[in-house]
């Protein structure tokens, strides 16, 4: 295909004439340059990346959900003060017994309480009534009230600590979901600017080998063109040289956008705001070195099971699903409570007198009672139950998916590591003798049993075997970072802690 290629731009440019040699490919001027080690641009991604900084915010929501959940159990503390002025018109027969034609009164009405409920259950409530009359049958305050304790205590639905505090654990199941979604974010984001990182080495390193191409095929041209001044080539080499400049040219303009995006791509993962950065080549300092891992896949796979967050997130989703298969359970029981309450009356003339003769305990009130409440057909009860043991079922098939899905992962990562290992062994070799069989054809071109169209052959093998390795080391580096990813230990190989 390549010679096929080079015989069309020979023709081409043997009609329009000489080549116009570009310029060396120029560097970024230093004022527009900034270099990043690997560390730099992993800890600008965690403080900077809107994903990161989005899915943060989820556990701190989820916090707040607990904190709402144990709100059920605060206390409420009420109170109410009513002011009555009431004339009552009395019949003819009354009026002529009581010598008056109306009764007036002005009664105030005081009413405090406390009330709330414990996570057994227990409903509980403490109040405080006073009622102050005075009027036409009362010429002096008369003070008349109740102080006591409420308890109702659920016997059957909503009866003790797994009922009552049910939604308290499914708020926390839910942060501990909350926490173990960040943390595979943060590892998708560490994960994915490693990635970005390396393929960035690769492009500028690949766009250096191809500039090195060019020069060979500018030098080639050079020689060539010497060459024919002096009688010993044809125009025909000078052309087949200025094509092969033409086509590493174009080789050369890719790569260069190729930097670019690969720019672009890490740029974005580690700022806010990607205009920061307009203007500015980034250009990486670490050069990651190809190394010998010790793999093996059983062992990888457990600790994926142990460490995974998405694994484990699904766990504490199975976990959130079994509380609610146990509450709604509970929720079919029919309402039987037990109610008591016990207290004490009082009267005086003043609030004072009121108060002690509450407080001497003379005049106690009590009760007690069940009360029943059966819901006939109970179909939204039944049918909550029935819905959360499906949704549990389905947590479960959920986990048990994910599990077989992370050991292809892990395998495959594993497998890749393994592979693109012997790749990057193979396309060093492939570059060694690439470069043997270059300088073997330059000889013999100048030795006269060679041709141009051969050095040029010769040089893009070169170039290719160049890029394969490049490619292939870049590609084993990745590897490792996906076989972190799957085995979820990205944040542990890059010594990253996560605050509470």
């Amino acid at each position: 295909m390549k010679s096929l290629v080079a015989a069309l731009l020979v023709a081409a440019l043997a009609e329009r004439g000489p080549v116009v040699l570009a310029e060396e490919p120029r560097l970024p001027s230093a004022a527009t340059t900034q270099s990043l080690t690997l560390r730099d641009c992993i800890t600008r991604a965690l403080a900077n990346n809107l994903d990161v900084k989005i899915e943060r915010l989820n556990p701190q929501i989820q916090t707040w959900g607990i904190i709402r959940e144990q709100g059920a159990f605060d206390p409420a503390l009420t109170g109410s003060a009513t002011y009555t002025d009431a004339t009552e018109p009395l019949s003819p027969e009354r009026a002529v017994a009581l010598g008056v034609s109306s009764i007036d009164s002005q009664t105030w009405n005081f009413n405090s309480g406390l009330a709330g409920k414990l996570p057994t259950g227990t409903q509980y409530e403490l109040t405080a009534f006073d009622a102050r009359n005075e009027g036409t049958l009362a010429p002096s305050a008369v003070h008349v009230g109740f102080a006591g304790l409420t308890l109702t205590q659920p016997l059957l639905k909503n009866f003790g600590l797994g009922a009552n505090t049910a939604q308290i654990r499914v708020a926390r199941q839910n942060k501990q979901i909350a926490e173990q979604a960040f943390t595979r974010q943060v590892i998708n984001t560490v994960s994915d600017t490693q990635n970005a990182y390396y393929d960035l080495v690769f492009a500028i390193e690949d766009h250096r080998a191809k500039s090195e191409d060019l020069n060979r095929a500018r030098a080639l041209l050079e020689d060539n063109r010497k060459r024919v001044q002096v009688g010993v080539l044809s125009r025909l080499d000078v052309t087949q040289a200025e094509a092969g400049v033409a086509e590493r040219e174009e080789a050369v303009i890719v790569a260069e956008r190729a930097i670019k995006d690969a720019e672009n791509a890490l740029k974005r993962l580690i700022s806010q705001d990607v205009t920061e950065f307009r203007g500015v080549s980034l250009v990486p300092t670490d050069q990651p070195p190809v190394e010998m891992q010790e793999l093996d896949a059983a062992r990888s796979i457990n600790t994926a099971l142990a460490t995974r967050p998405d694994y484990r997130q699904q766990q504490h989703e199975v976990e959130k699903q079994g509380i609610l298969v146990k509450y709604n359970r509970n929720q079919l029981w029919p309402q039987i409570d037990l109610t008591s309450s016990y207290g004490f009356n009082g009267r005086g003339g003043s609030f004072g007198s009121f108060t002690d003769n509450v407080g001497s305990g003379d005049n106690p009130e009590w009760s007690a009672g069940v009360i029943v409440s059966i819901p006939l057909g109970n179909r939204q009860a039944r049918a909550n139950l029935r819905q959360s043991r499906l949704q549990e079922e389905q947590a479960l098939l959920t986990l048990k998916r994910l599990e077989q899905q992370i050991i292809v992962d892990v395998d495959n990562a594993v497998g890749q590591v393994a592979t693109n290992l012997k790749r990057v062994d193979a396309t060093r070799a492939a570059t060694r003798l690439a470069e043997e069989s270059l300088k073997a054809e330059e000889e013999k071109l100048r030795a006269g049993t060679s041709t141009s169209f051969l050095v040029l052959q010769a040089q893009a093998q070169l170039a290719a075997a160049r890029s394969a390795e490049l490619r292939a080391r870049a590609d084993y580096d990745k590897s490792l970072v996906e076989l972190a990813r799957s085995e979820g230990t990205t944040l542990e190989r890059n010594e990253i802690k996560l605050a509470e």
